[in-house]
């Protein structure tokens, strides 16, 4: 079946890099704000009956960003898609995958209906914060993990690293992941998030790192607190160096300035979130997993 690369406009140089990789036609999208900030968005190519990888990252402006994604999804379809897979890098509201406090609404849920209904068949994505949470959401879930790439690239470009250490639910695995593709010793941070305030405090007691070269890294960074905290904690332990890395640098406000203020000598991240600090490019692990899927339609 043939493939199809649709790039929507906050991923379409990602976009046009996959469809080389994959040998695949590219499509773009033409894109404009109306002054009152609605999205007008046009794209021209036969669809019918191919399949169709529409490649939309919803990092912020979020709530822009997924619209776009569903409206163009609802396009191709329209205009004769067999199958659409959405292919989003970094996907957005996936942190709330439970009614924390009652009322709550669980907004991935709410995303990933309105993909269904938007003529989606399947979502690819990267190391997304609740992946069980997708497995239950009635779509396709294709999960990659580039953990081990973000660690590979890190000690290429500031390694070699003693120890490597992931605060959260997934740290354990994510540190063990990490330090087995360099060849460093694993450590768990223990943190626990405040339910009303969603501050989360990160312990560091105990740790052996005094004289080490330490490796941080993490699925997700927003405003920095919790790994600025594990810089401050780890240096105190005699740390001799603190690089802090993730998957998805978002980065928000002063976050950057935080995490090198408390004592990081440097901030690497992918290219799931375009910024300054994105070091490490997913696109090829995307489009083994999007020719994965591809040949398994035929």
């Amino acid at each position: 079946m043939e493939v199809t690369v649709i790039g929507g406009p906050a991923s379409a140089e990602q976009a046009r890099r996959l469809a080389v990789e994959l040998g695949a036609e590219y499509v773009p999208v033409e894109h404009k704000l109306f002054p009152d900030g609605e999205s007008y968005l046009r794209f021209v190519a036969d669809l019918k009956g191919r399949c169709v990888v529409v490649f939309q990252g919803t990092h912020p402006p979020q709530d822009r960003n997924l619209l776009q994604l569903l409206m163009i999804s609802k396009t191709a379809r329209e205009r004769g898609a067999s199958r659409v897979l959405a292919v989003v890098p970094y996907l957005a509201y996936a942190r709330q995958d439970r009614e924390f406090l009652q009322g709550e609404v669980v907004s991935i849920r709410v995303v990933l209906h309105a993909m269904r209904c938007a003529g989606v068949d399947a979502l690819l994505t990267v190391n997304p914060h609740s992946p069980w949470a997708l497995e239950a959401g009635g779509l396709e879930s294709i999960q990659v993990d580039v953990t081990k790439l973000l660690a590979r690239k890190a000690a290429e470009s500031h390694g070699p690293f003693d120890v490597v250490g992931s605060p959260g639910k997934k740290g354990r695995s994510m540190a063990e992941a990490a330090a087995e593709e360099i060849g460093a010793v694993p450590f768990h941070l223990v943190s626990s998030r405040d339910p009303m305030t969603g501050k989360v405090e990160v312990r560091v007691d105990g740790l052996d790192v005094a004289g080490k070269r330490v490796l941080l890294i993490d699925d997700i960074i927003s405003t920095g607190g919790t790994m600025a905290d594990a810089v401050r904690g780890l240096l105190r332990s005699g740390a001799r160096e603190v690089i802090v890395s993730c998957v998805h640098g978002l980065f928000v406000g002063d976050a950057v300035e935080r995490l090198l203020g408390a004592g990081a000598s440097a901030l690497i991240s992918t290219d799931t979130v375009p910024t300054d600090h994105s070091r490490v490019s997913v696109v090829s692990e995307l489009a083994k997993a999007v020719g994965a899927w591809a040949s398994a339609k035929r």
